[in-house]
Order: structure tokens, then sequence, then C-alpha cells
């Protein structure tokens, strides 16, 4: 399936939502508009804009000299965009865009432009550092969500959702999870492959995992990322071009075997509603444990090999009911996002918080802080030339 630039969508609207509608199967080309509408909600109850009361005090909160320098990109539950904040808090850029009520994935290019996944509507949109929209993908029946990845030859991997019947599932309409690799072109992106979650467990030796009871609503999976594995993690699971995924419904991390299309490894048990799963430069994999049943979340670093948890980081009062992430920085900080205090921390490895940021966006009328979806931290010397410079005036200028 092709997508094409904004200018040209006018004319193809209808070819594209055809297309998407046989792509999809069926099952969707029977749901009413009101249908479609009501999985969307479902799918996504709970994730709030804001929930938390807001605290006196926002923006830069702390910066130590052992933080790592660099800007930090984050998305607040608010709003269709992003930010980009130096390591002085000053906000230097905002992306944003009028269609979507807000973003919850975004991919920062070298040259400032940006490839995010929206909320209401779920789409990905590409966009040039100014945000004009270059092209879009997704439709009525194919919907993004949660996580999108970008391989250093373009090749994006994004988490979509597509409403379909499930005869495993007891003859439901549910919100069934795909992962679908796309190919940038010159005019567009273009969709070269697509892999069904439901598909790969049910062709695997865990399939009996979809009898048990437990799933939510018509959201059984809730796949909330998704990683490109290249073969550091020592174990045969997890070979180049296979895929983890962080299924926050049924509590587990999976790999989908990319050949045979199924799932050929499963852990469950360690974590509850986690998020953000990430494979390390040593090849263990690092996960937000939201943790949700207990009231206290913790970031862990998990050794895929001896089976066990190497690091962990949860200290009182630390806490995302949704949401939440983590980056490893290249000094062995880690940056961490506490998604519904609107918090972004970055902390040592034995637990000291050398830099804080709240998000100074407030919901009603004040007193609530905007919940932070995600924020990830980029090297000061990643943009080329032109967008370098543009930051560099910017922070002189304030």
């Amino acid at each position: 399936m092709r997508f094409l630039t904004s200018s040209a969508l006018p004319t193809i609207t209808a070819a594209v939502l055809l297309l998407a509608t046989l792509a999809v199967g069926p099952a969707a080309a029977q749901l009413t508009d009101e249908q479609r509408a009501e999985l969307e909600r479902l799918a996504t109850l709970g994730y709030l804009s804001g929930e938390d009361p807001a605290p006196a005090t926002s923006g830069l909160m702390l910066q130590d000299p052992d933080a790592w320098d660099g800007y930090t990109v984050y998305l607040s539950g608010d709003f269709a965009g992003a930010f980009l904040v130096d390591i002085n808090g000053r906000i230097l850029h905002t992306w944003s865009e009028d269609e979507a009520e807000y973003w919850v994935r975004v991919h920062v290019y070298p040259d400032g432009g940006v490839l995010a996944a929206t909320s209401y509507p779920g789409r990905l949109i590409r966009t040039t550092a100014d945000s004009e929209v270059l092209w879009t993908f997704g439709s009525r029946d194919l919907r993004a969500h949660h996580d999108l990845r970008v391989l250093d030859d373009g090749t994006i991997y994004a988490v979509m959702r597509t409403p379909n019947v499930a005869e495993w599932y007891g003859g439901r309409l549910i919100s069934e999870d795909q992962v679908c690799v796309l190919r940038p072109e010159e005019d567009g992106v273009l969709e070269v492959d697509r892999f069904s979650v439901a598909d790969a467990f049910l062709d695997s030796e865990f399939a009996g995992l979809l009898e048990e009871p437990g799933f939510v609503g018509t959201d059984p999976f809730h796949t909330n990322s998704v990683e490109v594995l290249d073969g550091r993690v020592p174990h045969s699971a997890f070979c180049g071009g296979n895929l983890l995924l962080s299924i926050r419904n049924m509590d587990c991390l999976a790999v989908l075997d990319t050949t045979k299309r199924e799932i050929v490894w499963v852990n469950r048990g360690r974590w509850q509603r986690q998020h953000e799963a990430r494979v390390t430069p040593e090849g263990r994999v690092m996960l937000f444990d939201n943790r949700s049943a207990e009231g206290r979340s913790r970031v862990v670093e998990y050794d895929v090999a001896d089976d066990h948890i190497t690091w962990s980081y949860s200290p009182e009062g630390f806490f995302s009911r949704g949401a939440g992430a983590q980056q490893l920085l290249p000094n062995g900080n880690i940056l961490v996002t506490e998604s519904q205090k609107g918090r972004i921390i970055e902390i040592t490895r034995g637990g000291r918080v050398v830099w804080e940021y709240l998000n100074p966006r407030r919901l009603e009328d004040g007193d609530v802080i905007a919940r932070v979806q995600r924020a990830f931290r980029i090297d000061s010397d990643y943009f080329t030339d032109e967008f370098a410079e543009t930051l560099r005036r910017r922070s002189w200028e304030q």
C-alpha cells in the first residue's frame, strides 16, 4: 500500500481507503463508523492527558555536572507535537500539527524533520523541521499507536492496529495489533510487509497463552514497543531481524521471528503492564516495569541468557500507572520518563538524580500536570548544519 505526499492526498483519498479496507479483511469492511470509533476509544482507555496534581514549580528542577549534555525531546499528553529542550531546560524548538489530539511517539531526523505516531486519529506523519507535512500513513482501519522505529537505512517499523473479528477470542470484535514495515520513497512511503501479533502467537508453540483469561476487553494485546534485533543478545531467539515486542495486556515480552512469522520466545511474570523494552549495547533488555497493581514502578535491566534481573531502580514514590520509558545514555546514566507525574529525570546507576525536568504544561485550569508520553536525549552534535545552527542561534537569543 502506497501513501503519497500531502499535496496528492485529496485526489486519491477514496482509493487509499479502499486499499486499506481490503488489506485488513472483510471484518473491517463491515464495521460502522460508530463501531470503529468505539474500538479506538476502548483501546485507549486510561491514557489521559494528565491526572496528577500540578506542583507549584515546573521546568528545570536540577542540573548536575554529571548529567549527559544533549537535547531532550519530549511529548506532552495535551499537545499534538513535540518539544526540544536543552540541558538548561530551555525550549529551543517545537514541532506541531492541527489534526491529532496528541503525539505518542516521535523519531527526529538529523535535518530536524520528524516522524510521529499520533493519536485521535492514529496515524504516522512525516514532517519537515518547520512542521510541514510531507506524507501520512494510516486509515480508519489501520491506526498507528504507541511505537515506531527507524533503521539506519530509513526502513520504518510501526505498531499499528486494525479492527478484526477474532475467532480464537470467542468471535469478539477486537483491535488487533500489527507491525507494519515501511520503505520511504521520494513521493511518500510504501508498505512492504506486515506481521499480525495474533497470527504470530496462533502459529507458534505459545498459542495456548491466548486461551488464558486476563485479556482486556477489545484490546487483548496492547503492544506498546517494538525493537528490531541485531543479534547482540546472546540467545538463539534474538537473532538479527527478529522483533522484540512488549505486550502490555499480557504482561509479557515476546520475540517474533520475521522469517517463520511466529512467536519464538516469551517471558511473563517478572513485570506488569510494562513499556519500552529496549536492548542495551551489552545485549541486555531494559524496560519500564509499571507494576500498576502494586502502585510502585521500577526500571529494570534483564539478562536474557541467564534469566535474571541485573539492575533496577524503584525509589519510594516512583510510579506511573501508564506509559513510562527509559533510555540508556552513552555515559552510562539512564534518562527516565515518569509519565504520569509529567517528570523527566536522568539518574546514575547508583540511583542519584543528576537532571530533572517537570512538564510546564497544565490542564484543568492549571490544577493538573500534563503527562509526558515519552522523552529521549539526543547528542548535541546529532543535527546537521542548518538545523544545528538554528538551535545554536536560539540558545544565544535566550
